[in-house]
This record gives C-alpha cells, structure tokens and sequence, in this order.
C-alpha cells in the first residue's frame, strides 16, 4: 500500500495506491461520511486482486461533490473541483483502461465524471447509486460519452430507494433519485443499446442492455445499502447477502 498527495486548488488531496497491473487503473470511491481507508475496509478489499491498481482517493470533509442539486454537504458548500482532482488524479497514472467504482455519494460521483469529463472512464460501476431526477440534477448531460455500465442497487436499500423516490441519510435529504431500473434505461439509451435480456438465479436478477457499449443492472433481492462482501456489516444498512462480491461483480463485468 502506498499513500498520495496532490495539491489542487490549494488543498491537499490525499489517496491510497494499491499497485497492479499498471495499463489498467480500478478508481475506488467511498460513500458519505467514510474516507479512502474506510472505504478498502467497509469492502472487505474486494476490489483488490482482480489485477488493476487500484487508488481509493479522500473526498473533502468525508463527501464529494456530486451531481445532485439536492446535495448540501461541505463539499458542495466549498466549491470543492472533485472533477478537477480525480481527473488529474487518473492521468498521473497514464492507464490505457480507467474503470471508476463508487459507492452511495462516491457512485453519484463517478456519474458526475461521465458528464462533466466524458471520456476519462472506459468504464464505470456504481453501488447503492441511481441517476436522479432531471428537477435534482446539477449538470448537463449533454457531453456524455457512450461507457460500459454497471449498476448494483439493493431492493430493500433504505436510503437509496430501489424504486425511485426521496434519497438520504438520516435526517438529510438528497433529493429525489429515479428508479434501479428507471436509471439503467437511461444509461442504455445514452449508450444506444439495442437489445434487452433478463436473467434470475436466486435472489439475483440481472438486466443486460446490450450493444458496443453494454449496461447491466444487478438487482440484489431483499439487500440494503452497501457493497456486498463476505463479512457482517452494520444492520443499519440493510441485508447483506454476502455473495456475490462486489469484486466478483466487477471481475464479471469487466473482466472475464
């Protein structure tokens, strides 16, 4: 493990490095409240060993600043360029294939890197995150670039409603998202899919959007808010049905 810094506008940023494979770069980002190191402990590490460097960068005060206008965190107050940081942050590492991986506020942040620096990912999977809705997003979405997508949300996720609806954490309102499956339609059409496929096994349901740039949508049934991972988490979060793994789901997705 090694730690980094960078100093973007004016501020220290920091990040871990987990080295691999350097032509490919797995960019990790946490949820509200955690930290880089949070994050690599509340996933078990489950994204280390699939072959990629992977970095788990700092967020500002916990948070970074996504593409919901209903965010209201010090990241968003400050004017903090996550954009800025994180795109320069992937360039110092010059990586033919970028795959950014975020969780809850990290997930809606990798969302903002594909409209406001279309081009920077090749790829993108976002955990307990969906797009919301036009009246509570920040950005444009015009200068979207087609990217293969994956999305992983839990259907009895209790602060990011599967089904759409007033998104939050406690008593803090984040404004309302679209739907698990609303938001992977939106996605697959940004991406010019042309067919759809659906397949169950247990209490996993996928949804392949197919074409040059594929979407899918796996619908963990009956879990929470989390990455799922093979260790107890806290019950607040809601089910964690443990496998698969979102390392597994990754290495699926993008890599096998």
């Amino acid at each position: 493990m090694e730690r980094h810094t960078l100093v973007h506008q004016g501020r220290e940023r920091r990040w871990i490095e987990i080295p691999g494979d350097a032509n490919t770069l797995l960019l990790v980002l946490h949820g509200s409240l955690q930290s880089g190191n949070v994050m690599r402990n509340f996933t078990d590490r489950t994204f280390e060993g699939l072959g990629p460097t992977v970095v788990y960068p700092d967020g500002v005060k916990h948070h970074f600043n996504d593409l919901r206008t209903g965010f209201n965190e010090d990241a968003r107050r400050l004017r903090i360029d996550d954009v800025g940081f994180l795109t320069t942050l992937v360039q110092r590492y010059n990586a033919d294939a970028v795959i950014g991986c975020g969780f809850s506020n990290g997930g809606q942040m990798i969302m903002r890197l594909l409209f406001d620096a279309p081009g920077l990912l090749t790829g993108a999977a976002t955990f307990g995150a969906s797009m919301p809705t036009p009246d509570n997003t920040l950005i444009s979405t015009q200068r979207y670039q087609p990217t293969r997508l994956l999305s992983v949300q839990g259907t009895e996720d209790p602060l990011v409603p599967y089904h759409g609806g007033m998104a939050g954490i406690g008593g803090n309102n984040r404004g309302e998202t679209r739907s698990a499956t609303g938001s992977a339609e939106f996605f697959a059409g940004l991406n010019g899919c042309d067919g759809h496929v659906t397949s169950t096994s247990g209490t996993l349901r996928v949804d392949d959007w197919t074409g040059k740039h594929p979407m899918r949508l796996v619908s963990l049934v009956g879990a929470g808010h989390m990455v799922p991972v093979d260790k107890d988490l806290d019950p607040r979060l809601g089910h964690n049905p443990k496998t698969p793994t979102g390392g597994e789901l990754i290495q699926q997705f993008f890599f096998a």
